[in-house]
């Protein structure tokens, strides 16, 4: 049986051809068996039909795909490679599932839908960042990602070449992969470079797109811009970007189709007429040039904002607003000019009136245009009505017609806007591309219209349909690569596949004698027209194949291009090729006042691809085919030298431009996105098969789909072939150790036909068909074994139903027989309980009956006595009120009468008054008329008019003195020339300052030379103290193997005696007395090597004693400012180490004093019991003595090395001290006597200040050395007899210097008492830190010894791992606490030798220094006190929780504290120890309030907070800072005195609030910082998890591991098969989940509180969910219900980890999302689950839903998702009371705010210890 036979049975479904639809589907009615030539078929219509076939079944009608391969993201992953199919399957996705995407191969097929989609947002961008083509679902920004990943990777350049017909929405396309290249390749330092290139997308629509009458923003203009990007650490970043135009249509200008519109931007302008009233503008239907379309408005289209965002990206690209102003003034004038009217003017006594032509003197237009171009308008007039012809020796002047002056009009407007157009591109180009001239790659996208055919085509669409041929025929060779690698790739054997070549048709058009070589030719011709090129080309190229001539006339011809055959009319292809314009009216622009003008007059014609093949560098142009040559006058030929270019005519051009395209796309690596338009009537997801199917012709997808089918289409991996149909096998012939064997049993059983498949490296490549048969066989197996699976499970099914009928049967039965028994029961209760019940109530109702009525008359009885007593007592008050009324009625009256009389007897008193007033006025007006009154009036006057002549008098005199002021200006002229002069010398002295200062730098060198001198006899002493104590660390080292020698013998000889008691009766035997005899010998010799050391250490000391020999003396040479130090004990240093080992020679020769011989002798005249006894005895008694002694003399020789090291410290910093304060004053008198011009004498003097200085310090010197011989040789004789010393005359000594030495020592001994003292306080203070710090580490150490014993007790056995880890930790914690506590004790021991050697060291210093008759008695005792005290005071200090610091240390405790604080250190401390640590030096500047110290430590705290934040750090810093800042603030506002917060206090922290301070911006900058470092951490976190979100929650199935969601074919191109990190043996949620516990964990061991972990995985849970519910979006092929199977399994381990945590329900809120999805996919949809499924899906918007549903990939035995269903299903959801929400992604990058809230701390602060470790010791102090 045939695969034919097979698969041609009836119920199959196949594709019959249809007049409208062009294809339908139908169903074979009856089996088809080869040699049949008839099939009988029923379409989906209902129409039976019976089909002719021929014998050998060439024809049969082509078969449907399964369902399973229908909607498939790829077309060529579908069985059945021919047209139907891959129409079908656009037309599900496009109009059922709404997704516009397909992938063809390597085309990415665009399907406009005419309606705006929540496709383009920020969350998709970051959805597709790093995913592999194919991986989700067909996008334009998939493609784009491939292109920037190859970028990366390579480093090579790439172009995306985006073709269709006008309104196909290839304009939208590009404009979202630039906008997708410029999201991902920018970066912080660029950001201006992507918002210019997403700024000339405004500018180049208004400029170069229209409405036609297929779109409504049409592109009349080809353009390929190149996006830059620069290698920047391996990332590529966007530089800049160049604009290549060509072909804009310039007719369009002047003259628009029924329906059409000019380009925008003059309806933008006129638009917005009233920003600019300078350019005089009307309404657009005012304009010639833009009504005649007749359509002037576009639907939802607002010109006036579009010219506002124009304007807006003009200036964010560079456009100045004068070049702004100039371009709108050259529109306008465009506009103007085509408002020119003209008016036929025939000759006189002629009747043609077409002779010529004229223009109205008043025309407005014409006027406005001149002003808007800035040109003389009569030249304009003048060359509108005439044109100039040249002859050999003079110009003609030939009037225009009315029709020539049009045309002659109209060519001038579209040269202008052409130049203006070209222009514009180059200003833009310019601005793009700022970046450096290093090589770059670039990424280029060219928007290119496809394949045109009207009713007429002109030289328009034959240039375009040429431009299509050429992109077919590199497209054509690209796929026949790329085939033909994949074939070498997998290594499979395959032949030529044979591919349509448009060569030919390509020939015909461009080569010899070609259709544009005759063209140039023709237009070459003086009297060429279009009529004589058309016959030429039927002539000529009659040869060609591609060639027709029409059937009637010769205006047109006939190409047969690759998509269609096309009719030319040729018409205007002459005139189009030559585009003149007149060079008089060129001239006429030229000579324009502005300068753009100009400008653009004479800009060259660049074609900016030549020139980037050239390696030219340009600023970016275009290309047109309608630019006319440039006409030059007589002088501009002197000036602008004729180019080649501009002699070329339009199709030359062109066809060198569209060579330089296509060599520039070899050279990259193409990609192809082809749009589609759907429907002519613009309707959002209309589909109209007869016009797709002819635009998938023209743009080369079906030609691809051809070039798959004549090859291997389908494609399986082995493990996704294996998973589908492992079914067709036998389990016998399966291996699951070798997937690829299994895969071959599989075929080899079933296709028969070795040609139809073969078997690559990693995949098996089917030819056409054949999955589609494999998939035929795998569904009737499936329905074979579904019916016998359902057989078993009905039979059951009925079983268990009749079983549960008979159990309820007998069930009903035996309830119903009890009930009825009840019942009856029940009755005759109620029938004796009636009777009982009736006696009591007749009872009961009598009763009621006589407490009613008596009720009753009592009430009736006390509301009449009430009503009674009333009615009397208002009686009364009526009575009353009427006495009252009347007393009130009398007093009125009287008192109405009192008033009116009052009243009469003041008018009589006005009256009288009146009449006296008058008469004395009367009087007084007769006095003002008399003489004596007038002087009176006029004496005021005089002596207002003498005051004014005191002031003109005053005013006189002040101008006299300003006059003479002005007479001495000149003298003060003179005296500032004297100033100047003065300068000018004050300049000279100060350069002899300077060289004054010179002198004096030499000579404070000289003194640093003598100053170097007596620091290099001190750097002396200090190497003989080191030496020395060298050597005393020897010793020391000797003692301690001398001390354990004898310890061991000690330990032998209690051995010895403990064996006595045992053996009283047995004797020695002679091998033990030999060992103890040696061991005498041994103890004997080790005594004498300490008796030798301890000699010498006399000696050394005695010698310190002694005056040293006079040629020590003169080795040494001290000046009288360190004199001072020199005591008796600092003599003869230099020779200290040559007298010890002389002295140490000496001892060992000489004090030996018992000799070997004499113990030997001991030893034999007693007995061996005895004298071992006794040999133990005098050892350890002499081992004692020498200990003492050497301790004695260790302790005096420290003293006597710290006292030297501490006087001459002293004294040296009093010496520097002496002459740093004489520079200084020296200094200081320098200035001021340059200030008083005396600097000449005050460095005179300073000179010889300092050489008598010199002189000084030099006989100084002698002297010294002098009175140190002399002191030398006396010393000792002074020392002994000092008490006799006193009495003596000091007149008798040879000088007065002794006595100066003695009063030095006396203040020497005075500063060794005073930093005795001090030394003694010091070590008492740290005497008791050490004891409190070990009695704190005793308990702690208990504590932990009960932690760890009530933990041991309480082991559980399923907590084992738990308990190891936490006595791993306990056992590090004991041995750190251990070895701190045995550190710390050692320093204790130290300190307290060092503590009584100093005490020692201070009575023999007291000793002596009462002997030299300094210190008496009762200061010794008083000091004595003072140490005690301060001792015991250290016992019992409290502490106030304070950190005392300086201010200069500062950074270092912040680096030791911030910087220096590793997650290692912190887990051992307190949780939020740094920030106890800083507060409690915030209190110690409260404290003292100081407001700067405070200020300063926040600010560099911050500072340092802030470095952690924004510099990359890993998670545990992150986390450990967040745990700290939260516990300061906490800290800040539990003790800032708040009351909100301070409630919870205890007295002792109420005591410790912040007294001086008020941190409420602080708190308020840490949070800032808080919530900073929190969103910081789940940024940094989330881009952890977001590799292990997608396999653990979508591709984990737990059933079959590393399983993938079922996909045909998946392109591989820039796939990473170990991307994913389930590849490995643990399972990926397991991965997932571990991360999650490890960040919790880390949470944890830093001590972050729950509620602020809980809202970290919050925020987690909420990424993990929007990234997992993204990837679901657009990923359709895995929308199935297996799908919601897998999610909810994966969901469920995530939300068991945090129930196992306790934290609360409200962390797993943000995976609600996620748990609907995967319960919708298992739902069920049919129309009766509408409100089920609206119900289940609370937190999932309308969008998502549908999506969901439109993407749900059906089952074999799934029942479809009808149209109905979903438009109920939305129309369900949008009645939900939420918000409206197109978009059906989640934001990814959306972060919940963090909620920082006050917990209580019960950590007191005074309890806090600083570790040693961290070094905090020396810069923190406790108070």
């Amino acid at each position: 049986m045939s695969s034919e036979d097979m698969l041609y049975v009836k119920g199959a479904k196949i594709w019959v051809p249809h007049t409208e639809q062009v294809w339908e589907s139908a169903t074979v009615q009856r089996d088809y068996r080869k040699g049949d030539i008839t099939i009988q078929i029923v379409k989906d219509s209902g129409t039976s039909v019976e089909l002719s076939i021929k014998p050998d079944g060439s024809n049969l009608p082509p078969l449907r795909n399964p369902a399973i391969l229908v909607g498939q993201n790829d077309l060529t992953a579908l069985s059945y490679l021919h047209e139907p199919g891959v129409l079908h399957n656009l037309k599900v996705r496009f109009c059922e599932r709404q997704i516009i995407y397909t992938y063809c191969g390597i085309i990415l097929v665009a399907i406009n839908p005419y309606a705006e989609l929540p496709l383009y947002g920020p969350s998709i961008i970051r959805a597709y960042r790093g995913r592999s083509i194919g991986e989700l679902e067909p996008h334009i920004f998939a493609l784009a990602e491939e292109a920037y990943t190859k970028l990366e990777r390579e480093k090579c350049d790439l172009s995306i070449i985006v073709s269709g017909e006008s309104g196909a929405g290839k304009t939208v396309s590009a404009k979202y992969a630039m906008r997708y290249f410029a999201a991902v390749g920018g970066s912080e330092s660029e950001t201006q470079v992507e918002r210019k290139v997403l700024a000339s997308s405004p500018i180049m629509e208004a400029f170069g797109n229209a409405k036609t009458t297929r779109n409504d923003n049409s592109s009349r203009f080809g353009k390929f811009t190149k996006l830059l990007f620069k290698n920047n650490m391996s990332v590529m970043n966007l530089t800049g970007a160049t604009m290549h135009t060509y072909l804009l249509e310039k007719s369009r200008v002047v003259f628009q189709a029924p329906g059409e519109r000019n380009y925008h931007i003059f309806y933008q302008l006129c638009d917005a007429r009233e920003m600019h009233p300078e350019l005089i503008l009307d309404h657009q239907d005012k304009f010639e040039y833009l009504k005649m379309g007749q359509s002037s408005h576009i639907d939802k289209v607002f010109d006036k904002e579009q010219f506002k965002e124009t304007i807006q990206a003009m200036t964010v690209l560079g456009f100045s607003t004068l070049q702004i102003a100039d371009i709108l003034n050259i529109l306008a004038g465009i506009m103007h000019l085509g408002n020119i009217k003209f008016i036929a003017q025939g000759k006189k006594g002629s009747e043609d009136v077409d002779d010529g032509c004229d223009i109205y003197h008043n025309d407005l237009h014409l006027h406005i245009t001149g002003e808007m171009l800035k040109i003389n308008s009569d030249n304009l007039r003048q060359w509108l009505k005439t044109r100039q012809i040249e002859s050999v020796n003079e110009h003609v002047l030939i009037p225009n017609s009315v029709v020539t002056a049009q045309a002659a009009k109209d060519a001038l407007a579209k040269h202008i806007y052409a130049k203006l157009f070209q222009y514009i591109v180059q200003v833009i180009n310019k601005s793009l591309n700022t970046g450096s001239r290093k090589q770059t790659s670039f990424i280029g996208v060219l928007d290119i219209y496809g394949f045109e055919t009207f009713e007429i085509n002109s030289f328009e669409q034959f240039c375009i349909n040429y431009a299509n041929e050429k992109l077919q025929q590199q497209f054509n060779q690209h796929v026949f690569k790329l085939e033909q690698e994949e074939y070498l790739k997998e290594g499979i054997t395959w032949t030529m596949i044979d591919f349509y070549d448009n060569q030919p048709c390509i020939d015909l058009i461009e080569s010899k004698l070609g259709v544009l070589d005759l063209l140039d030719e023709e237009c070459r011709m003086p009297k060429g027209s279009d009529e004589s090129w058309a016959g030429k080309l039927i002539e000529k190229c009659n040869k060609y194949h591609h060639f027709e001539k029409p059937r009637f006339g010769t205006t047109s011809f006939y190409i047969k291009h690759f998509s269609d055959t096309v009719e030319y009319d040729v018409y205007g292809f002459l005139e189009k090729n030559r585009d003149t314009v007149s060079k008089e009216l060129v001239n006429v622009i030229r000579q324009s006042q502005m300068s753009l003008c100009k400008q653009l007059m004479e800009m060259e014609e660049i074609d900016t691809l030549c020139a980037d093949a050239a390696k030219v560098t340009t600023l970016g142009g275009r290309v047109v085919i309608s630019a006319s040559r440039q006409q030059l006058t007589a002088d501009n030929r002197k000036r602008v030298a004729p180019s080649k270019q501009h002699r070329r005519s339009v199709g030359s051009q062109f066809r060198e431009s569209l060579s330089s395209l296509i060599t520039t796309l070899h050279a990259t690596t193409p990609h192809y996105v082809r749009c589609i338009k759907p429907n002519d009537d613009k309707v959002a997801f209309k589909w109209e098969a007869s016009k797709i199917v002819q635009q998938l012709r023209a743009c080369g997808v079906l030609e691809t789909v051809r070039i798959s089918a004549a090859g291997f289409p389908s494609r399986w991996s082995y493990h996704d072939f294996y998973m589908r149909y492992q079914l067709l096998c036998h389990r016998s012939l399966i291996n699951k150790n070798d997937l690829k064997q299994s895969c071959q049993n599989i075929v080899a059983k079933w296709i028969l036909d070795a040609d139809k498949y073969r078997f690559g490296n990693t995949q098996i490549f089917f030819r056409a068909g054949q999955v589609a048969y494999l998939e035929q066989m795998r569904a009737n197996l499936r329905k074979k074994y579904i019916t016998i699976i359902q057989s078993v499970v009905r039979r059951f099914i009925h079983r268990k139903r009749f079983q549960r009928l008979q159990r309820t049967a007998l069930g009903i039965q035996r309830y119903a027989r009890g009930y009825l028994a009840r019942q009856k029961a029940q009755q005759m209760r109620e029938e004796h309980a009636a009777v009982i019940i009736s006696k009591y109530a007749r009872g009961w109702l009598c009763r009621r009956r006589y407490v009613r009525l008596r009720h009753t008359i009592c009430g009736i009885q006390q509301y009449a006595r009430g009503m009674l007593a009333r009615r009397r007592f208002q009686a009364a008050m009526d009575y009353y009120r009427a006495v009252q009324i009347q007393r009130f009625i009398r007093g009125y009256l009287a008192r109405r009468a009192y008033q009116k009389r009052r009243r009469a007897i003041i008018v009589c008193q006005s009256a009288v008054r009146r009449f006296l007033a008058r008469r004395q006025f009367r009087r007084l007006k007769a006095e003002a008329k008399t003489i004596s009154h007038i002087q009176k009036m006029y004496k005021g006057l005089e002596n207002k008019i003498i005051s004014m002549q005191q002031k003109i008098d005053e005013l006189n005199r002040e101008n006299s003195s300003l006059k003479s002021k002005s007479s001495e200006i000149s003298v003060l002229k003179m005296k500032l020339e004297v100033k100047k002069s003065l300068e000018i010398e004050l300049r000279s002295l100060k350069a002899i300052v300077s060289e004054k200062d010179q002198t004096l730098a030499v000579l404070n060198k000289q003194l640093e030379a003598e100053r170097d001198e007596k620091m290099q006899l001190l750097e002396e002493k200090d190497r003989t103290e080191e030496e020395w104590k060298r050597q005393k660390q020897i010793w020391h080292v000797e003692n301690i193997e001398l001390r354990k020698q004898i310890d061991q013998m000690i330990e032998m000889a209690k051995n010895a005696e403990a064996n006595e008691d045992l053996r009283k009766e047995r004797s020695f035997s002679e091998v033990e007395t030999n060992e103890i005899n040696e061991a005498y010998q041994r103890a004997i010799k080790e005594k004498e090597i300490i008796e030798n050391e301890n000699y010498m250490l006399k000696e050394e000391l005695s010698r310190y004693h002694k005056p040293n020999d006079s040629r020590d003396i003169q080795r040494h040479s001290r000046s009288v400012s360190n004199a001072s130090s020199q005591n008796e004990e600092d003599v003869g240093y230099v020779s200290a180490k040559n007298t010890l080992e002389l002295k140490r020679h000496q001892g060992g020769e000489n004090t030996n004093q018992i000799s070997p011989e004499t113990f030997t002798s001991i030893e034999t005249t007693s007995t061996p019991k005895s004298g071992q006894t006794s040999l133990i005895l005098k050892l350890r008694s002499i081992l004692e003595e020498e200990k003492k002694k050497n301790k004695l003399l260790n302790e005096q020789l420290d003293r006597l090395m710290k006292r030297h090291k501490h006087t001459e410290d002293s004294i040296r910093v009093s010496e520097l001290e002496v002459e740093n304060e004489k520079l200084r004053s020296d200094y200081d008198l320098l200035r001021s006597s340059i200030n008083h011009g005396s600097e000449m004498n005050e460095l005179e003097a300073q000179y010889q200040a300092l050489q008598e200085e010199l002189r000084r310090r030099r006989d100084e010197c002698i002297q010294l050395k002098a009175v140190l011989q002399q002191q030398s040789q006396s010393i000792k004789s002074f020392g002994s007899t000092s008490i006799s010393l006193r009495g003596v005359d000091l007149k008798n000594l040879n000088d007065n210097e002794l006595i100066e030495a003695f009063q030095a020592q006396k203040l020497v001994n005075r500063q060794l008492e005073s930093e005795l003292t001090a030394l003694t306080e010091e070590n008492n203070a740290h005497l008791g830190d050490l004891t409190r710090q070990i009695d704190e580490l005793r308990h702690e150490k208990t504590q932990l010894q009960e932690v760890l014993h009530n933990g041991l007790e309480q082991i559980d056995e399923h907590n084992i791992e738990a308990l190891r880890q936490n006595e791993r930790y306990l056992r590090y914690e004991l041995q750190r606490s251990f070895a701190q506590y045995t550190q710390l004790q050692e320093e204790m021991n130290a300190m307290t030798r060092k503590f009584e050697a100093l005490r020692q060291c201070k009575d023999k210093l007291m000793l002596k220094l009462q002997e030299h008759g300094i210190l008496q008695e009762g200061n010794i005792k008083e000091s004595d006190k003072k140490a005690v005290a301060n001792v015991s005071k250290q016992k019992v200090a409290n502490y106030q929780g304070v950190l005392k610091f300086r201010k200069e240390d500062l950074d270092k405790i912040l680096q030791r504290l911030v910087t220096g604080m590793t997650p290692r250190l912190a887990i051992g401390l307190l949780p939020g120890f740094p920030a106890y640590v800083i507060f409690m030096c915030i209190r110690y500047t409260d404290l003292i309030n100081a407001d700067d110290d405070v200020r300063d430590l926040l600010s560099k705290f911050v500072v340092q907070i802030k470095k952690i934040h924004r510099n990359p750090n890993v998670i545990e810093i992150r986390s450990l800072w967040l745990v700290n800042s939260i516990t300061l603030l906490n800290l800040l506002k539990q003790y800032g005195d708040v009351e909100e917060y301070v409630k919870f206090n205890t007295e002792k922290q109420n005591q410790q609030q912040l007294k001086n301070f008020n941190l409420f911006e602080y708190r308020r900058v840490i949070l800032d910082i808080i919530i900073s470092l929190y969103q910081v951490l789940v940024k940094q976190i989330q881009n952890l998890l977001e590799q292990y979100i997608v396999p653990a929650i979508l591709d984990n199935d737990e059933i079959q591991r590393n399983r993938q969601v079922q996909g045909m074919r998946v392109r591989t191109a820039s796939m990473d098969s170990t991307s994913s990190p389930e590849h490995g043996k643990v399972a990926a949620w397991k991965l997932l989940i571990n991360h999650l516990e490890q960040f919790y964990k880390q949470f944890q061991h830093f001590g972050l509180d729950s509620c602020y972990s809980e809202q970290i995985f919050h925020q987690l849970l909420y990424f993990i969910c929007a990234v997992a519910l993204n990837c679901l979006m657009l990923r359709g092929d895995i929308c199935m219900w297996e799908t919601g199977m897998i999610i909810r399994y994966n969901l469920g381990y995530i939300e068991d980890w945090v129930r196992g945590k306790k934290m609360s329900n409200d962390v797993l809120t943000p995976l609600a999302p996620l748990n609907q999805v995967s319960q919708l996919l298992q739902s069920r949809k049919s129309e009766q689950d509408v409100q089920t499924i609206c119900d289940l899906c609370t937190s999932l918007n309308t969008a998502q839903v549908l999506k969901v549903m439109k993407s749900y990939k059906l089952d074999d035995y799934e029942s479809e998702i009808t149209n109905t269903f979903l438009e109920k299903l939305t129309a369900k959801l949008n009645e939900r009371p939420m918000i409206k929400n197109d978009e059906f992604t989640m934001d990814q990058k959306f972060i919940h705010p963090f909620k920082v809230v006050f917990k209580y701390s019960d950590v007191k602060l005074e309890d806090i210890e600083l570790p040693k470790h961290l070094g905090l010791d020396d810069l923190l102090t406790k108070i």
